[in-house]
C-alpha cells in the first residue's frame, strides 16, 4: 500500500512539473538562443575576415600595386556617421567588413620624409574588430608606403 502511495505521489509531481510546462516559451527560449548565435557567430566570422583582409602584407601589397588603399577601408567620418564610436570599438558591428583608413597622416613629428605636395594617409592593419590597435599603414601621395607598430613611434619603410 505504502509503495502505491509513493508511486502515485511521484507520478503526481512528475505530472504537475512536466505537464505544465509552456511549449511556446520554450519555443522562444530555444529561437532566442539560436538568433543569439546565429549573430555571435556572424559577428565572429566577420572579425576574421577583417582580420584576414587588414593583414600588414595584404594590405601593402595591394597599396604598392594599385597606389590606393583597398575599398573595404573607410574614413572616420564616414564610420561616425554610420554610428561608429571609437570608444566602444564598434566598428564591426555598424560597418561589417570595413576597417578604418584613408584619412590625412599629419606628419607632425616630421618622422617621414618632406617633399612639397606631398600627402601622408593613415590605414589600420591587422585589425581583429573591437578597439583599434597600435598597427598602422602610412602612403604618400607619391608612392611612399611605411608600417608602424608602435602608433607613430617608429616606421618601416616597405
Amino acid at each position: 500500500m505504502k509503495a502505491k502511495f509513493l508511486f502515485i505521489a511521484i507520478l503526481a509531481i512528475f505530472t504537475i512539473f512536466t505537464g505544465c510546462s509552456n511549449d511556446d516559451s520554450r519555443a522562444d527560449l530555444n529561437a532566442s538562443t539560436v538568433a543569439l548565435s546565429t549573430e555571435a557567430k556572424a559577428q565572429i566570422a566577420a572579425a576574421s575576415d577583417i582580420y584576414q583582409l587588414t593583414n600588414e602584407d595584404v594590405v601593402v601589397d595591394y597599396v604598392k600595386n594599385n597606389k590606393k588603399l583597398p575599398n573595404y577601408y573607410v574614413t572616420k567620418s564616414v564610420a561616425q556617421k554610420a554610428g561608429w564610436v571609437a570608444s566602444k570599438g564598434n566598428l564591426c558591428t555598424v560597418l561589417p567588413g570595413k576597417a578604418i583608413g584613408g584619412d590625412v597622416f599629419g606628419n607632425r613629428e616630421g618622422l617621414l620624409p618632406k617633399k612639397t605636395g606631398r600627402t601622408y594617409y593613415e590605414a589600420d592593419l591587422n585589425y581583429n574588430c573591437g578597439n583599434r590597435n597600435a598597427d598602422r599603414l602610412i602612403m604618400s601621395s607619391d608612392g611612399l608606403v611605411y608600417v608602424t607598430k608602435d602608433h607613430y613611434q617608429t616606421f618601416t619603410q616597405k
